[in-house]
């Protein structure tokens, strides 16, 4: 991979101050091939801060970064160009009196055979009766349509959500009143429209604190081993021809376990290097072997964040989320060049 190519790969941060309820929103860039450092990102929404913090953030590639707020209120958000969309919400508009909180996840993910970008939604609604309900959004026909209530798994994490290919992968668990202490992966799949389990060499338990991830475009899961030594595993999923997949451990990390810093760490790999970015603001460096190479702080974060919601691999395009077709933008050069980077920065 070219330093060209690394330049591009950031994370973005979402967080805040003890006495500050506002999101403030940081690009990082990753270490390794050039110094990693924490740029403010203007709000894309002006005063939306003021209205309340952000309640989930995914990305796809392209470097769109899907953001909602309460009331599902959705965007669509290059940061690197300052571009937003506005998604309609799936819920009916009522009286800002009438408005509910409904707990939901969503995903993003491109359908290469019908060049679309789609965006499913699960969660509860006004007329749900207590379960949940699958909606998709399709940028292509600009409308949601229903696809019926979410399988029969009682709990999901907000959290555990990611995109590869067309497919949404997240982590639900089965009714917390039965004391099933397990989870399980679950995919859906844009273009078929179909929920299907992913199987796993073994049970993934609740403690482990399992986190799923992006590594080199495959599935990738991250969990604790066990209490006693608090190992820290790096599962690797990925698919044949037949399109069989295959779970491989490609790193065991030893007191990896730090609190909840589990739940707030990202990673991606970078040549034969796998990087770990913190809740606690520095990057954690391992080769492929599970030899720790560096720790790279960025002060930054550590000294503006008292708590950070959400981090979020992307890496950085001039792809605009207004664009509904792709297939002709893809034979572009997407990357930007550190002068093109210099100017949006400075504007």
């Amino acid at each position: 991979m070219s330093k060209k190519d690394v330049n591009r790969h950031k994370f973005f941060l979402t967080g805040g101050e003890w006495e500050n309820k506002d999101d403030y929103f940081f690009s990082v860039d990753t270490p390794l091939q050039h110094d990693s450092a924490a740029s403010l990102i203007e709000s894309p929404i002006p005063g939306i801060n003021h209205l309340s913090s952000v309640i989930f953030v995914s990305s796809s590639n392209n470097g769109i970064i899907l953001m909602v707020f309460p009331y599902d209120l959705i965007n669509l958000w290059n940061p690197a160009i300052r571009e937003l969309i506005k998604i309609p919400s799936s819920i009916p508009k009522m009286k800002k009196s009438d408005r509910k909180r409904f707990l939901a996840i969503y995903g993003l993910g491109y359908v290469s055979s019908i060049d679309d970008y789609k965006i499913v939604r699960v969660g509860e609604k006004d007329n749900s009766n207590g379960h949940f309900e699958t909606d998709l959004f399709s940028m292509r026909d600009n409308s949601w349509k229903l696809i019926g209530k979410f399988p029969s798994y009682n709990f999901f994490r907000e959290g555990d959500i990611v995109s590869i290919d067309g497919i949404i992968y997240m982590i639900v668990m089965t009714d917390l009143s039965e004391n099933v202490n397990e989870s399980t992966i679950l995919s859906f799949c844009l273009e078929k429209e179909q929920f299907e389990e992913v199987l796993f060499p073994d049970r993934i338990l609740r403690f482990q604190n399992p986190i799923l991830h992006v590594l080199e475009d495959n599935l990738c899961l991250t969990r604790m081993h066990d209490l006693a030594s608090r190992d820290f595993e790096v599962w690797h999923m990925k698919k044949d021809g037949s399109m069989s997949t295959t779970w491989s451990k490609i790193l065991t990390i030893p007191s990896m376990y730090y609190g909840r810093c589990l739940r707030r760490m990202k990673l991606m790999k970078i040549n034969e290097y796998i990087i770990f970015l913190r809740y606690k603001g520095d990057f954690k460096v391992y080769n492929t072997n599970g030899e720790r190479s560096k720790i790279v702080e960025v002060p930054e974060i550590d000294s503006l964040f008292y708590y950070i919601n959400w981090i979020v691999p992307y890496v950085e395009s001039l792809f605009s989320p207004k664009q509904r077709h792709i297939r002709h933008f893809k034979k572009m050069d997407v990357s930007i060049s550190e002068k093109k980077r210099n100017v949006i920065l400075k504007e």
